[in-house]
């Protein structure tokens, strides 16, 4: 299986399927960073009973929850300095905790690595459309394109943001 399988998968909502292809594409090529982090993602949403958790068995969010771990700390070696993982680790870190990420984190983030666009979408919302929205933005678009879990979950923080602050507008323009 490759990446392009899982990917496919992953976009028509096939966890199970996406899930296997991510691990499949990793034996064949482990410096596969979007496989990795796409699994990760995956893999945290089936745990937390997020939109790919509803219809997948039991054994498969029982494996999630088992597999994440084992998956972000071998990334965490083989990955070692990537800004993605790093985000990612972390971000799964603070929702395990309940706490946010900390925009802080994320700004800091971005400003050493300008390439690296996801911390954008914590920012922007965090700081209800006020920061990052070139950056979220540009993140929405992208993902719009490519419906992976991993793009899914992002595009849904920033749409709801961007709903909060049209809701702000609409309740300031009536005061």
């Amino acid at each position: 299986m490759t990446r392009a399988y899982a990917l496919t998968a992953d976009e028509n909502g096939s966890y199970l399927q996406a899930a296997a292809g991510y691990e499949a594409a990793l034996v064949s090529n482990p410096a596969d960073l979007e496989a990795t982090v796409n699994l990760a993602v995956l893999y945290w949403q089936a745990t937390r009973n997020g939109p790919c958790a509803a219809g997948t068995p039991a054994e498969f969010r029982s494996h999630a929850g088992r597999r994440l771990p084992e998956l972000l700390e071998s990334a965490s070696y083989r990955f070692a300095g990537s800004a993605e993982l790093t985000f990612w680790k972390r971000y799964i870190s603070a929702a395990g905790t309940g706490e946010p990420l900390e925009p802080s984190e994320c700004r800091q983030l971005m400003r050493a690595h300008p390439d690296y666009l996801e911390p954008a979408f914590v920012v922007f919302a965090m700081s209800a459309g006020e920061e990052a929205e070139p950056e979220a933005m540009r993140l929405l678009a992208d993902y719009s394109e490519q419906p992976t879990t991993r793009a899914r979950y992002v595009t849904s923080i920033i749409s709801a943001a961007l709903q909060r602050q049209r809701w702000r507008s609409r309740c300031a323009a009536t005061v």
